[in-house]
């Protein structure tokens, strides 16, 4: 799936301003990473909630158009931990799916293997063109 990371990202010139990128991809699974940067960070100097939604939301898109092309329908993210790491690492994969609707979990973790956020989407499955 190197040629569909590769096009997806391409594709994302927010995920690329971001320095997020494709590490991994299968069927409805996405594995994304980025290092964190002093330009994520928020006002008390820790890495800013959007950016950490971002790399979760990129996670979530990339996992759930490996199949078919998707839009996201809804998003719930939960912050659990303040990163202590250096790199984030979002992991999407879909938990329950029907013919048009899919349902994923997407968590982030630094390279520290701390917890920072975990996310519940909902994907919405478009008819072929």
């Amino acid at each position: 799936m190197q040629d569909y990371n590769e096009t997806f990202i391409a594709n994302d010139k927010y995920a690329q301003s971001l320095g997020i990128t494709i590490v991994q991809s299968s069927e409805e699974f996405a594995r994304c990473e980025m290092i964190i940067a002093g330009s994520h960070t928020n006002g008390l100097g820790s890495i800013h909630g959007a950016v950490i939604f971002a790399l979760a939301d990129i996670a979530f898109a990339a996992a759930c158009n490996t199949v078919k092309t998707s839009i996201g329908m809804q998003a719930d993210i939960k912050y659990l931990n303040k990163p202590t790491g250096s790199k984030l690492i979002a992991e999407a994969r879909v938990v329950s799916q029907s013919r048009r609707v899919g349902h994923y979990q997407v968590s982030v973790k630094d390279d520290n293997g701390v917890y920072v956020a975990q996310m519940s989407s909902i994907a919405y499955r478009l008819d072929p063109k």
